[in-house]
């Protein structure tokens, strides 16, 4: 019985990283030649079933413009039901419980801007990584 109970209790941190996991993806991503218009990137999605029960932990992103950001890109990161603003091209963060690991996202992006953008806003790739629990 010791034995057993031993074994358990040392399989439980395996069993907590089997329930982790993560889906990324990437694709092109928009161009943006007007201020104060805003456009989506694609729907990024999981490859494969996510567990109905699973949470986000964390998330990341990295986005790569053809030229220097202009002054006031604006960047969120949207579900279907609710959307975060990104602070950088790059990063980390959490987010709220109600975005769920199996959620398409779009990343979406304007410019507080009035008239054409010289240069326009070429997003030439935006990728994300969603790690779940």
């Amino acid at each position: 019985m010791t034995r057993l109970l031993t074994v358990l209790l040392f399989s439980l941190p395996l069993l907590a990283q089997a329930a982790s996991g993560a889906w990324s993806r990437e694709s092109g991503g928009i161009l943006l030649n007007v201020g104060s218009q805003t456009m989506s990137g694609p729907l990024l999605t999981p490859n494969g079933p996510i567990p109905a029960s699973a949470s986000i932990t964390r998330i990341s992103w990295r986005i790569t413009l053809l030229n220097p950001p202009p002054p006031g890109l604006q960047i969120k990161l949207c579900t279907q039901a609710r959307c975060v603003a990104l602070d950088a091209l790059a990063g980390q963060r959490a987010l709220p419980a109600a975005m769920k690991p199996d959620d398409g996202f779009r990343f979406i992006y304007a410019v507080n801007a009035r008239g054409q953008l010289r240069p326009p806003v070429n997003v030439v790739r935006q990728h994300l990584t969603v790690n779940y629990r």
